[in-house]
């Protein structure tokens, strides 16, 4: 992909009579210095657009595997994330939103109890979005930087090699007197442009594919709410339902236990034989 850089610029670089190397030579100290930092500057924009893009494949991929193992989990509250471990968006959400849950673990009897638990849940998962959305955007500065900036450095150059054009101007001037600053114009005018519009294009197809991820983190987000929302108020009832049948035996229990405490006391001797006294 690297060497996809600049074709147009490897293209004059081939020629040997008067190619871009000629052009370089002709250049000022400053001229040059320019074309250096647009040099650089066009590396850094042709390696961050190729990282982010293989970024985004990525995550994508494991976003969409784990959704589909998701579906075939039992519960969502029940799964366990190691600490320490290198999670996906949608897992870091999950794991958040179980981290919530677990605060309430066997507390949950009453629909209130089940609404405390989920606002828990939802600001922990939409802090996990948040979060989330920084690492989608991430190196997308850099390449808006580029875009906005590299026509700038370029228009640096041209006023410059004009200046200097203007400079060199005399009565008797000749070309190789004026070459210094018009080349440095062109060849800073043709690196700006060369910065500036592989970076658009790379910027604008990578945000419009940031933009469709989080579209789809932020419905995930809704889904898992949901889920986790069911399977709050599924343990509730049950744990409710248990409570109504440990309080139905206990109720069974009390007039057994009453009765016993009101009978009389046991003696030595339970019942008496014919004679025992006289024998006594």
């Amino acid at each position: 992909m690297k060497a996809m850089l600049s074709p147009v610029l490897m293209l004059v670089l081939a020629e040997t009579d008067k190619g871009a190397l000629w052009y370089f030579k002709q250049m000022d100290s400053a001229g040059m210095a320019v074309a250096v930092v647009l040099l650089i500057c066009s590396f850094i924009g042709w390696g961050a657009m190729i990282q982010k893009w293989s970024d985004v494949q990525e995550l994508r991929r494991r976003n969409h595997a784990f959704e589909r193992r998701l579906r075939d989990e039992a519960s969502v509250v029940a799964l366990n994330f190691p600490r320490g471990s290198n999670l996906g968006p949608y897992e870091f959400l999950v794991a958040e939103g179980v981290s919530a849950v677990q605060r309430h673990k066997g507390r949950l009897v009453r629909k209130s109890d089940v609404t405390l638990c989920m606002g828990h849940v939802e600001n922990a998962v939409q802090r996990g979005v948040a979060r989330t959305m920084v690492k989608y955007e991430d190196k997308m500065v850099l390449l808006s930087s580029l875009v906005s900036g590299g026509p700038f450095l370029g228009l640096l150059g041209t006023v410059w090699g004009v200046m200097v054009t203007f400079g060199a101007l005399t009565e008797k001037a000749s070309i190789a007197q004026l070459a210094p600053g018009v080349c440095g114009a062109l060849v800073t005018t043709t690196l700006g442009l060369l910065v500036a519009i592989p970076a658009t294009f790379g910027y604008n197809y990578l945000l419009t594919q940031v933009k469709i991820m989080t579209t789809e983190l932020e419905n995930f987000a809704s889904s898992l709410a949901d889920r986790v929302e069911l399977e709050l108020e599924g343990e509730a009832r049950r744990n409710f339902e248990a409570a109504q049948e440990r309080d139905r035996l206990l109720r069974a229990a009390a007039p057994v236990a009453a009765a016993e405490a009101t009978l009389p006391p046991v003696t030595e001797t339970p019942f008496a034989l014919p004679g025992w006294e006289d024998a006594q």
